[in-house]
């Protein structure tokens, strides 16, 4: 066997910190370019065309999201693993048959989701639209953009397939780089051109089709001449059975239905929608992080549970969830204590009764990264369907709270009744990955992400005392908390895992260098 590449680590785990490190990075890449854009692109619609009308925006664009993954069905985790799998087996006939059937589960599915769209519209508008000349327009814009729903289930199967070989290159270009760019420039575009909120819906069609495309370049390169040659042969039924309690977990996902937004929008007013969109929006970088390690994960989570390497599993689900927490809580730290200074950034006085929302939905947050990628541990070792219990109790608890708390609490308590059901959901995650696949997120290091943020909390709490509300010396004291943070995180000491991941920076930045010594 040979030799381990860092003390303190066996060649296993090595291996296992190299594919995540590699595969996450690409994908964490992405995941900002991403956001960065997604705020930008946000940051000017609230600005030209305000609340209400970002609201609206966001209302249209999280129905689109939803029937979007109704109508893709699971395949594409259906696609992901199930290849992984095949290829782990050396399967190639598995491997074009999983893909066949994929691309058609999905293709039916959203064609009719599709379809329902066009005919439902009027009474969808009419149920969140606040006036007739509102339920007109909220129903036109769910049939301009009603193509976005097939154009998404085929740019999704295509990027999970190409993600079963463990690159996350295809998948980020397409799916984190070319669409959210398309996106921006035409949505800008347009909207500068008069078009509001009908030229974004548009963007966003548009953008989803030329993704789909570079998609579908990428995985044609990507299949080996065996799988192109081999007769497809796939296991219809295990996979449909996998496939779709897994799209009730993934339709049903707090963080992804965006039933805050839609509540609100039927509740209460498009301005609430949109405060509550804005205070979502900023709890992006926060989450940046496990959205940018998960796809990697998920198929590790498969190809190790395949093999039975549970205690590699373990050991590596504790080094992602304490690196999730190291970039995340320094984030929603600075949320909870200086809110204001960040919805003013992001929206300006427009933006105004939105900062205790981003408040509370920073806490939630919290529980949410805090407990890392669970639901993927639960889901990729074959078991969807109690993820899918788990999101039908979550969206029952989020619905029934909402209709009791927002009359009389608005926005506020809608943010308030998210903060519960995630921190509820998500550690009764934990409990059962552990019960059921005998692992948990919790290592003996994850101190050390809390200690350091605890920390620079207690800096920024501190220099109010000189602050004093105004927003330059605030963005300084964020600045100086963050230092302190890093610092903090220095003082305690890198893992073995970490100082894994350096040596491999310094590798690479040598190597482009032109240098040749060793590290």
């Amino acid at each position: 066997m040979s030799q381990p590449e860092e003390k303190g680590l066996s060649t296993e785990a090595a291996a296992d910190i190299k594919v995540i490190a590699t595969g996450g990075s690409i994908q964490l890449a992405g995941q900002v370019a991403q956001r960065l854009l997604s705020f930008a692109f946000g940051a000017i619609f609230t600005r030209i065309l305000g609340a209400s009308a970002y609201g609206l925006y966001r209302q249209i664009s999280q129905i689109l999201a939803n029937a979007s993954q109704l109508g893709l069905a699971g395949f594409n985790y259906a696609a992901m693993r199930f290849i992984t799998s095949a290829r782990a087996r050396g399967d190639h006939g598995a491997v074009k048959g999983t893909l066949r059937v994929s691309l058609l589960g999905s293709g039916l599915g959203s064609i009719l989701v599709f379809l329902a769209l066009l005919l439902l519209a009027e009474p969808v508008g009419a149920l969140f639209g606040e006036n007739a000349a509102q339920d007109v327009e909220f129903a036109t814009l769910l049939r301009i953009g009603a193509a976005y729903v097939p154009l998404f289930a085929l740019l999704q199967v295509l990027r999970y397939s190409t993600q079963a070989y463990k690159t996350m290159v295809p998948s980020v270009t397409a799916g984190n780089i070319v669409q959210p760019v398309v996106r921006f420039v035409l949505g800008v575009a347009l909207i500068l051109a008069g078009f509001e909120v009908a030229g974004a819906v548009v963007s966003l069609t548009f953008s989803m089709a030329v993704a789909a495309g570079v998609a579908a370049w990428f995985l044609r390169r990507m299949l080996t001449e065996e799988e192109r040659a081999a007769a497809p042969r796939a296991e219809t039924g295990p996979l449909v059975r996998f496939a779709l309690p897994q799209a009730g977990a993934s339709l049903l996902g707090i963080q992804t239905l965006g039933l805050g937004i839609l509540l609100l929008g039927i509740i209460s007013t498009n301005r609430a929608a949109g405060l509550f969109a804005i205070a979502l929006s900023l709890q992006g970088p926060g989450n940046v992080f496990l959205g940018g390690i998960v796809n990697i994960w998920a198929p590790v989570v498969s190809d190790l549970h395949e093999k039975g390497e549970i205690e590699r599993l373990d050991s590596l689900y504790k080094t992602i969830n304490r690196w999730i927490a190291t970039f995340s809580f320094p984030v929603f730290a600075a949320l909870i204590l200086e809110p204001d200074v960040f919805v003013d950034l992001f929206a300006g006085d427009k933006g105004a009764g939105a900062a205790p929302v981003v408040v509370l939905l920073a806490i939630g947050n919290i529980f949410y990264t805090g407990t890392g990628p669970t639901g993927y541990v639960i889901s990729m070792t074959g078991r969807p369907g109690v993820n899918f219990v788990n999101s039908v109790i979550s969206v029952a608890l989020y619905i029934g709270l909402g209709f009791l708390v927002v009359p009389d609490h608005g926005v506020v308590g809608m943010a308030a009744v998210d903060l519960g059901v995630t921190a509820f959901i998500n550690i009764a995650r934990v409990v059962e990955a552990k019960l059921l696949v005998g692992v948990q997120p919790f290592g003996r290091n994850f101190f050390k992400p809390v200690a350091a943020t605890l920390v620079a909390a207690a800096v920024l709490f501190a220099s109010r005392v000189v602050t004093r509300e105004d927003t330059l010396l605030e963005v300084v004291a964020i600045g100086v908390a963050g230092t302190v943070y890093i610092v903090a995180l220095k003082l305690l000491g890198l893992d073995a895992e970490e100082q894994l991941v350096w040596k491999r920076i310094r590798k690479r930045a040598f190597k482009r260098g032109g240098k040749n010594k060793a590290d």
